[in-house]
């Protein structure tokens, strides 16, 4: 913990949430920077150190020394080494990203064909459709009560939220993401709606459902409780924006709502509460379901977008034109793309969201999923720990 907030001193955002003992972080901040290679002699040692250690717990220790791993590739890039996208990726987050073939994008552009209102080039066509899902602010505030409660309830049903867990929403601007949960300690958050983007209908019960329940704040106050509070494990009170911990809370988070709600109960919500209530009523719940599926085709744009502006030096105007031939992007929505994957925070960070997506999906396939879920959000788990549990087929 105290070389993740030294190591935070060098790259600010690199602890994305702490909510650990006060006297640490400030023991911390009453110091300067430490040297990178005083930081990186310490993740050896500290690695060394967890190896050699008795009695641990091994799915414990496991997940700690991936997590030193990330640190040390960290480390490198902050001391200016020139590393391949995908071996960062790799240290950074457990994972193999690489490049995906167009095709696939082109078959999410066929289910498109169907799925969309036909007038126009197939951009245009999507553009279109988000248009018309367009609704204002006071009217995404009516809506969030209702969507926060009936998730709330479906997740406390499944999966025991701790006593007196809660989390509030606040609209903000300048950001280079849509969303954005902050974790507060004590089974709080402050989740963050970011309003340069528009809010569609379509997309409100899924942003609730990733940052909220059964998502980030489920995650992490379960693990808050069921790791720091009943096991004493704490590591799991700093949150590490790039370590394969990531990945599994963005594997958890795209899944969340599949998690409480099945397709069916999705459109039946859809056409009975949330479309009426935004004054949507004669919009087809099963279009959006459609054309949501449709986009998850296309959902790996953006690390190929990833790939042309870190490895192959692609233009900006270059990398522009690709998220609007593949991933039918307006021009305002592929430079908030490339405005993402330009942070040193985040240029490879964009790849933890197909990655955890990928990897669950094959996890739940043929098996309990509620079982697997609450083993995700109760556990240290790693992409490898999950690889592990498919290899030797689901063990419970």
């Amino acid at each position: 913990m105290r070389l993740a907030l030294e190591i935070d001193k060098h790259r600010p955002g690199y602890v994305d949430a702490y909510f650990g003992p006060e006297d640490w972080k400030a023991q911390a901040g009453q110091t300067g920077k430490q040297s990178l290679s005083n930081l990186t002699d310490q993740a050896w040692q500290l690695e060394n150190d967890i190896s050699q250690a008795d009695g641990m717990n091994l799915q414990r220790r496991d997940y700690l020394a991936r997590h030193l791993t990330a640190m040390q590739m960290s480390l490198r890039l902050l001391s200016g080494e020139k590393i391949s996208l995908a071996d960062e990726a790799e240290a950074l987050y457990d994972i193999s990203p690489t490049w995906i073939d167009e095709r696939i994008f082109e078959e999410g552009h066929k289910l498109l064909e169907d799925a969309l209102p036909s007038r126009g080039s197939l951009r245009e066509r999507m553009q279109d459709w988000k248009l018309s899902l367009e609704i204002p602010i006071e009217k995404a505030k009516g809506l969030l009560p209702l969507i926060i409660q009936k998730l709330r309830t479906l997740t406390d049903q499944k999966f025991n939220l701790p006593a007196g867990e809660s989390f509030s929403v606040e609209f903000v601007s300048d950001q280079p993401w849509m969303s954005y949960n902050w974790y507060l300690g004590n089974s709080r958050s402050r989740i963050e709606i970011n309003t340069d983007i528009p809010i569609r209908v379509s997309v409100l019960p899924g942003l609730i459902a990733h940052e909220g329940y059964p998502g980030h704040h489920t995650d992490l106050s379960i693990k808050e409780k069921k790791l720091v509070d009943e096991l004493g494990y704490y590591e799991f009170t700093v949150v590490l924006l790039n370590a394969p911990s990531a990945v599994m809370a963005e594997g958890i988070a795209t899944s969340a709502l599949e998690a409480v709600l099945t397709e069916a109960e999705q459109e039946a919500w859809l056409r009975e509460e949330i479309l009426p209530y935004a004054g949507m009523a004669h919009i087809d719940p099963k279009r959006i379901l459609a054309v949501s599926k449709a986009g998850l085709k296309m959902s790996g744009v953006s690390g190929n977008a990833a790939f042309m502006l870190h490895d192959q030096g692609k233009s900006e105007g270059e990398i522009i034109q690709y998220l609007q031939r593949y991933g039918l992007a307006s021009e305002k929505e592929a430079r908030q793309t490339i405005r993402f994957i330009s942070d040193p925070l985040d240029r490879s960070y964009v790849f933890t969201y197909d990655a955890g997506h990928d990897l669950l999906q094959e996890l739940f396939q043929g098996v309990d999923r509620d079982h697997y879920f609450r083993r995700l959000i109760e556990e240290p788990v790693t992409p490898s720990q999950v690889r592990e549990w498919i290899k030797q087929g689901h063990p419970k």
